[in-house]
C-alpha cells in the first residue's frame, strides 16, 4: 500500500511539471516586420509625417500651449509649459473654477501628439479614431488643424506666444 501511495504522488508531481519549452531570449523578440504586421493587423495606421527641421524649445512650448488651448477652448495665453522627460508639460488652471489642468505634448514633424495628465499620464492620442492635430507656424501665430476620424476637419490660428 506504501508502494502505490508514493507511485500516486509521484504521477500527481509529474503532472504539475511544466514541460512546455520556454523560448529563448532571442526567439522572445518579435521582428520589426512582426510588430508592423500586428500593428497592421489591429487596424494601427503609421503616421505619415514629413521631415521637418526641429523647432526651438521655446516654438515647440508655444505649438504646445496653442495645440492644448485649441483642442480645450482656453487662452494659450493662461498656459505654463516646462520641459519634463522629452516632452513638453503644459498646465493651466481653468478660470471658471480654478482647477488645475495638466497635458503632455510632443512633435512629430508637423503633427502635435498630447496625453491628459493626472495623477499618472493618460494614453497618447494616437489611436485611428482619435483626432488627428497638425500644426504650421506663420510669422507670430500658428494654424493649428484638427481633422477627425469621419475626415471633417477645422483650422484655427493661434498667437505664437
Amino acid at each position: 500500500m506504501r508502494k502505490a501511495g508514493t507511485i500516486a504522488i509521484a504521477l500527481a508531481l509529474s503532472a504539475c511539471s511544466d514541460s512546455t519549452p520556454q523560448p529563448s531570449p532571442q526567439e522572445a523578440r518579435p521582428s520589426a516586420a512582426d510588430l508592423a504586421k500586428a500593428d497592421a493587423d489591429m487596424g494601427v495606421v503609421p503616421s505619415k509625417v514629413e521631415p521637418t527641421k526641429p523647432l526651438t524649445p521655446a516654438k515647440t512650448a508655444s505649438v504646445c500651449k496653442a495645440a492644448i488651448a485649441e483642442l480645450f477652448g482656453h487662452s494659450p495665453r493662461i498656459m505654463k509649459t516646462a520641459p519634463f522627460g522629452g516632452v513638453t508639460r503644459v498646465l493651466y488652471r481653468r478660470p471658471d473654477d480654478g482647477k488645475l489642468w495638466t497635458n503632455d505634448c510632443k512633435l512629430q514633424g508637423h503633427q502635435i501628439m498630447w496625453r491628459s495628465v493626472d495623477v499618472i499620464p493618460g494614453r497618447w492620442r494616437d489611436h485611428p479614431d482619435d483626432e488627428v492635430l497638425t500644426f504650421k507656424v506663420t510669422g507670430h501665430s500658428v494654424l493649428i488643424q484638427t481633422t477627425y476620424s469621419d475626415g471633417s476637419a477645422t483650422t484655427n490660428e493661434q498667437p505664437l506666444l
